[in-house]
């Protein structure tokens, strides 16, 4: 995003929004500062950037891209929806990002995706879930008879706003136990990182969608296409207290040839 150390269009328009609304004394008692849509259009003006998406800019510093630095020597911050064009910045006690265990050792499964659906399968999330599926890679990772309920969920969290969802399982276990499983997922590009706002966004949808379903959230993020990080969160929608359960990293392989 960034040339010779320069600020990108977004930085600027997040950094100049961010401090037009950071209180000026008791600043580190703040906790929230919040913002109508309508201030990304008059920061952008302000800083003579022209910005074609402007949702983009939420999407951009919820998933992808840290805050500009100037913003981080302040605290931790993520970007809430607040209602029908409001937002929020909200403080947190840690990086909303999540890191992987980069030395875990790979389990190897056996690849089962048919040979033509990998052939014309895009190299992104999607793509991802599609081998997770057809591999039933949630049944072995938590150990649960898991069926695929639904994919690209939009709903409404109360006080949240909007949530996405990429894909929806149930499952039931041996003791007739049911359960619903939301995923987020990510695709390959290293900027695309899995952060603790989705997932617990992601419990709330479930708790008040499938009150009478044990909730276990799980995050998918693809180093390749054939390896495959599955992560389990603690089943709670506090995004500073939660925390992963348990990560495994699969790598799918094909008779006679690893891949």
């Amino acid at each position: 995003m960034k040339k010779n150390g320069e600020l990108s269009n977004y930085e600027k328009v997040i950094e100049n929004l961010f401090f037009k609304k950071y209180p000026k004394t008791d600043a580190d008692k703040v906790t929230e500062i919040l913002f109508p849509k309508t201030d990304y259009e008059a920061s952008a003006l302000a800083v003579g950037v022209k910005v074609e998406n402007i949702p983009d800019i939420t999407y951009t510093f919820r998933v992808r891209c840290p805050f500009p630095d100037s913003i981080l020597k302040t605290g931790h911050w993520i970007i809430e929806p607040r209602g029908k064009g409001k937002y929020a910045f909200v403080k947190l006690q840690r990086s909303p990002f999540i890191s992987l265990q980069e030395e875990l050792t790979e389990i190897e499964i056996m690849n089962a995706l048919p040979e033509i659906v990998e052939k014309y399968t895009a190299d992104d999330e999607q793509g991802m879930l599609s081998s997770i599926r057809y591999n039933r890679l949630i049944d072995i990772f938590t150990k649960v008879t898991c069926f695929h309920l639904q994919s690209h969920i939009r709903a409404y969290n109360e006080g949240k706003g909007q949530v996405e969802i990429d894909e929806l399982y149930v499952g039931i276990d041996q003791e007739g136990r049911k359960y619903i499983f939301p995923i987020e997922a990510k695709s390959p590009d290293q900027r695309d990182r899995l952060g603790w706002v989705q997932i617990t966004n992601m419990v709330q949808y479930a708790k008040e969608v499938y009150p009478e379903l044990i909730c276990r959230p799980l995050g998918a993020k693809p180093i390749d296409k054939n390896n495959i990080y599955l992560i389990e969160f603690e089943n709670i929608s506090d995004v500073n207290t939660i925390r992963i359960k348990e990560t495994r990293r699969y790598k799918l392989i094909r008779k006679n040839k690893s891949s």
